[in-house]
């Protein structure tokens, strides 16, 4: 049959030989068109369908309303696909690991099959509160200022492809927890975790969970002697970046990190070496470019949060005295805290990790009283017997 003309051109109607089903052809813009089939036999109902859609279409162009849309799921997974190649390539941003992170654990479970231009404050709202039950608990601002990053990369990629449009995006609000101390382990605690992941990471029968385990106790036992940045500053970390140096006599084990500060040159302690030869035990050679947290299998994994909360739960070891859940952050803090007690000198302390004096007597001022005991508790206050 011939060709059906509709809307002053903009729809044609017409059917393919052998189907009774009216196929359509509707205008979008820049002369683009899309095809339907309409599921329709008649032409009254067909062009009633296929009138309904352009109209639509019209609407939307009209009010600046995305005319092509995707699932959020399909346009989060290009993003990563983005952030990934910047990563392995060597150009993305070290914090793209935990934009992913939270991408592929939150976003992606809840909005999932939901259209990227559906996405709107009110649904944020309901996000919010489900993350608060999953997690157990409200997150800390910087943690959903990550979590908003990570985010904005998915509807940035959604606008630069037309499925949605810029006014759609969706204000993305930070109600999370500021001002909370820093959660650490004390030495006590220390030891207590020490000890423990010594059978734990063994006391499993499946493999691929053995090579977590393994790699989890080195990775744990590093972080607490470097104080290096976990996910941002380990996850791209390779052999060449790690170097033995003599001075005095005395050898020591030297990272080139690159983080959130850029890149620096960071002193390990002494018993570092240990658990980096540990590692490299694993494997029959260690080039210079191979990673360094890598399974046995030579495997890489984004994140090792869910295994670690695992271990601290079976350790009685997840929540602090403050009843603040730990996480791999709190090995970093626990670095920083065994120094200062130390008596690391804060500007050195500050240069090696990679942060500012004032963020270390912000967050550790706690200790001083710590540091000053010997002179809080050893003298007598005037009038008072000895």
């Amino acid at each position: 049959m011939n060709d059906l003309y509709f809307r002053e051109g903009n729809v044609i109607l017409y059917r393919r030989d052998r189907s009774k089903y009216f196929q359509a052809r509707i205008k979008l813009q820049n002369n683009k068109w899309k095809r339907i089939s309409t599921g329709e036999t008649t032409k009254k109902k067909a062009s009633g369908v296929a009138c309904d859609l352009y109209d639509e279409i019209k609407f939307k162009k009209k009010n600046q309303i995305s005319i092509d849309t995707r699932r959020f799921k399909d346009v989060a997974k290009l993003a990563i696909s983005e952030m990934q190649v910047e990563l392995d390539t060597g150009y993305g941003k070290k914090s793209f690991v935990d934009y992913i992170s939270a991408l592929e654990n939150y976003f992606i479970p809840y909005f999932g099959n939901s259209n990227i231009d559906t996405i709107d404050y009110k649904k944020l709202q309901k996000f919010d509160e489900w993350r608060v039950k999953k997690v157990g608990r409200k997150l800390n601002h910087s943690t959903i200022n990550n979590h908003n990053s990570g985010l904005k990369r998915v509807f940035k990629v959604a606008v630069e492809r037309g499925w949605i449009h810029s006014l759609q995006v969706p204000e993305l609000k930070n109600k999370g927890v500021k001002g909370k101390r820093r959660p650490y382990f004390t030495q006590k605690e220390y030891q207590q975790l020490f000890r423990h992941m010594r059978t734990w990471y063994n006391e499993t029968n499946k493999q691929s969970s053995l090579e977590m385990r393994e790699l989890l106790r080195d990775y744990v036992l590093i972080l607490v002697n470097t104080g290096m940045r976990p996910g941002t500053e380990t996850y791209n970390l390779k052999w060449k970046q790690v170097e033995e140096f003599e001075k005095n006599n005395v050898k020591f084990v030297r990272f080139w990190v690159s983080g959130k500060t850029g890149q620096r040159e960071l002193i390990a302690r002494h018993n570092v070496r240990r658990y980096l030869d540990r590692i490299k035990s694993r494997f029959e050679k260690v080039k210079p470019n191979d990673y360094v947290f890598r399974m046995r299998s030579g495997k890489r994994t984004y994140s090792m949060n869910a295994t670690f909360e695992e271990l601290l739960k079976e350790a009685n070891l997840l929540k602090d005295k403050h009843d603040t859940n730990r996480t791999l952050y709190s090995l970093r803090h626990t670095y920083a805290t065994f120094q200062i007690l130390n008596g690391v000198d804060y500007h050195a302390l500050s240069v090696n990790m990679g942060t500012s004096i004032s963020m270390l007597e912000k967050h550790y001022s706690h200790l001083t009283p710590t540091l000053a005991a010997n002179q809080l508790a050893g003298k007598r206050f005037p009038d008072q017997p000895q």
